[in-house]
């Protein structure tokens, strides 16, 4: 567990989304003359956004998502729900950049993987001092980003402990095509700002804070991995 784990607790999911996105606020406020990349959740963590204001950003943000449902239909896939959303255009005009990860014409997931990948490396390459941020939240069986637990620990580590930085692959769920961020990926991470909310995530929420388990069967347990995380919550 880094130094710097902190819980913030909040009496509702509003003032617990109105905390986290002030502190992302602050955060970009801070590093604005620096290069920095801030990569997304989608979901309920969308809601951060709109605690952040457009003299927090500027040409030295660049901005993707931390995961990616494969799928050109707009409703589905979380870049297209990031471009609806006021702070995109709000990015926009303060000439932010954006790693886009809507799906092209006859490009496979695989495609998408290699192409997502190769914008990060080169971000990093060209901003080697540069930090990473990043929102993430947590489901109820513990998946963060688009890494989903699996008892068969082989598999999962061939999955997202691997060298590569986004990884393409089918899951178990509502929507089974996955193009994510691995572990590798996350563990480069610099500010991690989570907002999980909801008292069926408690379980296991409490079972990370006490950091029980496998990272297999408990994929957010990588947040303990992270140099500065904070958790902003309405669970108690």
């Amino acid at each position: 567990m880094g130094n710097k784990f902190q819980v913030f607790k909040q009496g509702s999911q509003i003032a617990a989304a109105a905390q986290a996105g002030e502190h992302l606020n602050q955060l970009l406020m801070e590093n604005k003359d620096n290069p920095v990349l801030l990569m997304l959740s989608g979901g309920s963590a969308l809601g951060l956004l709109d605690y952040v204001g457009q003299t927090a950003m500027g040409e030295n943000l660049s901005i993707s998502v931390l995961d990616e449902r494969f799928s050109q239909d707009h409703e589905i896939n979380n870049f297209a729900q990031l471009q609806k959303h006021d702070f995109y255009q709000l990015a926009l005009t303060a000439e932010a950049s954006f790693f886009g990860t809507l799906p092209r014409n006859s490009e496979t997931s695989s495609d998408l993987a290699k192409r997502w990948e190769k914008n990060l490396r080169m971000w990093r390459e060209e901003n080697p001092t540069g930090i990473i941020i990043a929102t993430l939240g947590m489901g109820a069986d513990g998946h963060t980003a688009g890494i989903f637990p699996d008892g068969d620990a082989q598999k999962f580590n061939n999955l997202f402990h691997a060298s590569n930085w986004i990884t393409a692959y089918s899951a178990d769920t509502k929507y089974p095509e996955r193009v994510t961020t691995t572990l590798t990926f996350l563990k480069q991470i610099d500010f991690g700002l989570v907002y999980v909310c909801g008292t069926h995530k408690k379980p296991k929420l409490d079972e990370l804070l006490k950091n029980q388990s496998k990272v297999n069967n408990l994929p957010a347990l990588v947040w303990h991995e992270i140099k500065d995380t904070k958790i902003f919550t309405d669970i108690f």
